[in-house]
């Protein structure tokens, strides 16, 4: 039986996937395969790593960190300042840096998810893998920078964060094309998935159809099919949806979904940010016998 763990972004949200994979943890749960999108990337390296209360320092800035962060300062200092020191300096943060060696080292096969802005289609990064284009990246420190070039373009969200450009394409957020790739890690041989989603039922899914005033000069022209890909992503999202209900009716997927209200996609306060882990860590011990009965760990 193989199992697989399949995380939504959401950029704060996943402060609510920390709590939870920080039991899951602490439980020692093991995963054969891990897929995660734009935040959901970050918690899959962290728990490839098994990097405990990392994840919550990393979706979590410093500022806030230190009770420091003024009102507006996000929007002032820029997201995408903040969402680079996320991702490339809070990697070789002194105090806790990522574990690149044993990221590189582990047999849990891990999954970044990115939409091609050229294509329009989705791409799925696995960086453990040998292939002949890692085999031209003989430098340890150009592998590390390829995986964080990686987990940026899959935070990239239109409108507030360019594409990114990677070798010879451009790349966006996983979450324009596949936004909770649970049919992916069947794609890959999964038996059982456990699913961790963000989206809050009440508010449904974004309909970038609404931004098109703002989408249509930024992406229309330069990138077209990445506009197309916009444009359907709420009708993709519900479809979804609905099949990973009955994924859960049939006992095939496992999945968290929050039901009270997590903090912003961009949090300035410390403690919604304590409130949204600590439901993530009540959601996991509430389900712990369950979750054991459903990877096989109950006898």
């Amino acid at each position: 039986m193989k199992y697989g763990l399949v995380l939504e972004g959401g950029s704060r949200k996943g402060l609510f996937t920390a709590g939870i994979l920080d039991v899951f943890l602490e439980n020692r749960f093991h995963f054969d395969y891990i897929i995660g999108v734009s935040a959901g990337a970050h918690a899959a390296l962290n728990y490839v790593t098994e990097q405990k209360g990392r994840l919550k320092q990393v979706l979590s800035p410093e500022s806030i960190r230190q009770r420091t962060h003024k009102n507006g300062a996000l929007w002032r200092d820029g997201i995408l300042k903040e969402m680079h020191f996320m991702i490339y300096k809070y990697s070789f943060d002194r105090k806790n840096p990522f574990h690149f060696r044993t990221f590189f080292s582990s047999d849990v096969r891990c999954e970044i998810v990115a939409t091609c802005a050229d294509t329009g289609r989705t791409v799925y990064w696995c960086d453990q893998d040998d292939s002949a284009e890692k085999k031209l990246l003989i430098q340890k420190i150009r592998r590390n920078r390829l995986l964080l070039d990686h987990v940026c373009a899959s935070c990239s969200l239109p409108i507030l964060f360019p594409p990114v450009k990677i070798g010879d394409m451009f790349y966006a957020d996983g979450c324009v094309t596949d936004s909770v790739p649970f049919e992916r890690a069947f794609d890959q041989g999964c038996d059982k998935v456990v699913v961790i989603t963000t989206q809050e039922p009440w508010d449904g899914p974004t309909d970038f159809k609404k931004w098109d005033i703002m989408l249509s000069p930024m992406y229309k022209k330069k990138y077209p099919n990445l506009y197309r890909a916009l444009m359907s992503r709420y009708e993709n999202y519900c479809r979804q949806e609905a099949r990973l209900k009955e994924l859960e009716d049939s006992g095939k997927a496992l999945v968290f979904h929050p039901v009270e209200v997590l903090c912003s996609l961009f949090e300035n306060s410390a403690e919604k940010i304590d409130e949204s882990y600590n439901y993530g860590i009540r959601s996991a011990n509430a389900r712990l016998k369950e979750v054991k009965k459903f990877l096989g760990l109950d006898a």
